[in-house]
């Protein structure tokens, strides 16, 4: 089931556009609880890029909460998906386990390079085979995500996350600009925290004293493996998680 363009629709039918054939299109993944988590923040986002990509679309919060009452969608993941002539809604249930958060993320580095001059890199669009193929690759080898370099050797992002590290009780994070999506719990978090945006290298993540990962639907997950290196609990990480899913649970 799902909402096509304003419309409840049993079964799954679309507008073939260039979206269908060209991947012109861009995508948002929303936590709901109550209501939906950063809304604002997503909904800037989209409306945003889809002036880059030279769609003359706009989504309104009214579609949204439309969308989240029709698909009955609460405590659950809700996806946007915006194209030339097709604005999506689908749900389905948060897979993230309390054994994931309590164990952590086995994660590794990908061959492949993120290009910082693309325009691409900076947008949620569907243009996101790469990550999806560099994830699924990742988990078929027993790892949980796969970070990115760009084609400096700089730390990036992961295939469906932002990066973080703890070194000498600092917070660290690659800037925008080594090429990566500025997700919204990156934003939440930088806006909270004393977190220094930098070029950093993967031999800087192996030598921090934690990781830690964000996006949308998982919220704060720690590493607990880079690299066959093996990291202990880390205080401010677990403070950072208490911190967010404290504000989640009272705000939304």
């Amino acid at each position: 089931m799902i909402v096509l363009n304003g419309e409840l629709i049993e079964g799954q039918k679309v507008f073939l556009d260039q979206g269908f054939y060209f991947g012109r299109g861009l995508f948002e993944t929303i936590l709901v609880k109550n209501k939906p988590v950063f809304l604002k923040e997503h909904l800037n986002r989209i409306n945003n890029d889809l002036k880059v990509i030279g769609i003359n679309r706009y989504i309104e919060e009214d579609d949204v909460i439309y969308a989240i009452d029709k698909l009955k969608c609460t405590d659950c993941i809700l996806k946007l998906v915006a194209t030339e002539k097709n604005v999506i809604f689908t749900d389905r249930k948060n897979s993230y386990s309390k054994e994931q958060y309590e164990k952590g993320f086995s994660v590794k580095i990908s061959s492949i390079r993120r290009n910082k001059y693309s325009t691409m890199t900076y947008l949620k669009s569907l243009n996101y085979l790469e990550n999806i193929l560099e994830h699924d690759k990742c988990i078929d080898e027993g790892y949980n995500e796969v970070l990115f370099l760009n084609t400096e050797d700089n730390l990036a992002e992961g295939s469906i996350s932002n990066v973080y590290f703890i070194k000498n009780e600092k917070i660290y994070t690659p800037s925008v600009d080594c090429g990566l999506l500025n997700g919204t719990v990156r934003k939440f978090i930088i806006n909270n925290f004393e977190v220094v945006e930098g070029k950093f290298q993967k031999e800087d993540l192996v030598a921090s004293d934690g990781i830690f990962l964000t996006n949308s639907v998982m919220g704060i997950m720690k590493v607990s493996t880079l690299c066959n290196k093996e990291f202990q609990d880390n205080i401010i990480i677990e403070n950072i998680r208490q911190y967010y899913e404290n504000y989640i649970k009272e705000k939304y």
